[in-house]
């Protein structure tokens, strides 16, 4: 199987490249073939988001030609984003499809990184995990990444709760508050407000040693709100870069 990295780009742009570097280093302790696209453009959710379709449409069959080109068998990406707009609303929408299946990086780990659970060394720590709002709200593939963390020996997997979840019948996955990412682009004076809110009053009052969302997006203003509020006794870990962590 050949799968083609989708958002490495992205992740070198927001200086992510820990998490990067997590992900290509289990690809090749998988034995995983992959390539990546050094041109690679975005997934042109933010022009979708803002109506602005023209330049989306642009966007979506520039990326459909570069896949055309490589010829994968897989895409995947640690951006939830694109994964749900190619799925639907880009089909839909634009008549684009892309022919080959594009998933979330914690589908295919949870569907291929089982085989090797007895190479997983213990970590006794406390693991708070962010489910991103595409994952959690949008498309609803929260499980995976809660199966992957099961894998893990000795880690209490820690999460954010909601009181009114059980009766509306929802998971609380489906409830997660937002990091506050994407208001970079667009407020970025309320920005700093909301990453420092999350961490202030989310996970302050449980205190884990560590956190990470299932998306690289909601890790990355995790990890900002930490450092806007200074706090340092709690660790960003990106659960690809916690694997690779216990990965003997």
């Amino acid at each position: 199987m050949r799968i083609l990295f989708s958002g490495r780009v992205n992740l070198q742009h927001q200086q992510q490249n820990d998490i990067l570097i997590s992900i290509e280093s289990l690809f090749d302790k998988m034995g995983v073939e992959y390539v990546s696209l050094d041109n690679e453009i975005k997934c042109g959710e933010a022009s979708m988001n803002l109506g602005l379709t023209d330049d989306a449409e642009k966007v979506v069959h520039k990326f459909k030609a570069q896949v055309d080109e490589v010829k994968p068998d897989l895409i995947v990406s640690p951006f939830a984003a694109g994964v749900a707009k190619y799925k639907k609303e880009v089909p839909e929408k634009y008549g684009v499809n892309l022919g080959v299946p594009y998933i979330h990086l914690s589908e295919f780990l949870a569907e291929n990184i089982g085989k090797f659970k007895d190479k997983f060394s213990p970590f006794p720590h406390s693991y708070f995990i962010h489910h991103g709002c595409t994952l959690g709200r949008k498309i609803k593939e929260f499980g995976y990444v809660r199966d992957l963390l099961h894998m893990i020996p000795e880690i209490e997997v820690m999460e954010e709760d909601h009181p009114t979840a059980v009766l509306e019948h929802k998971d609380v996955a489906q409830f997660n508050t937002c990091p506050g990412s994407w208001l970079n682009m667009s407020q970025p004076e309320l920005s700093e407000y909301l990453k420092e809110n999350y961490v202030m009053q989310i996970l302050i009052p449980v205190n884990p040693e560590y956190v990470g969302s299932s998306c690289v997006n909601g890790h990355y203003g995790i990890k900002q709100g930490l450092e806007i509020a200074e706090i340092d006794n709690i660790k960003p870990l990106y659960f690809a870069e916690l694997f690779d962590k216990v990965w003997r």
